[in-house]
């Protein structure tokens, strides 16, 4: 009797740096939690960006996540950078391949 091939199973390791330095860390169990917790974390800061910078977050937050989410669907990380005067700051988003659970404890 032959098995079903198990579906890949992924984790989104989510990521925030600021000039290099990493401030923030998520681990997400589908795209779309990765996608909520680079919201949220974006939506904090956008107020408070010049107006290039802050058009370019609010084009992400109303337009990008679509083509983020088939991204991470696919197993392709995706990163959103947003640069003001001497300030980078980047979003990651890597979605990471887990063994079965059957083969994790062996």
């Amino acid at each position: 009797m032959s098995e079903r091939p198990r579906p890949l199973v992924r984790i989104y390791y989510c990521e925030c740096y600021v000039n290099e330095r990493r401030i923030g860390t998520y681990d997400a169990y589908s795209p779309r939690e990765a996608l909520r917790w680079m919201r949220i974390s974006l939506m904090m800061i956008a107020t408070t960006l010049d107006e290039a910078p802050y058009r370019r977050a609010r084009t992400w937050l109303d337009h990008g996540q679509p083509a983020a989410a088939h991204d991470l669907e696919q197993g392709r990380p995706h990163t959103l950078t947003l640069k003001q005067r001497t300030t980078q700051a980047t979003w990651t988003v890597s979605p990471i391949p887990c063994p079965p659970e059957h083969e994790a404890r062996a």
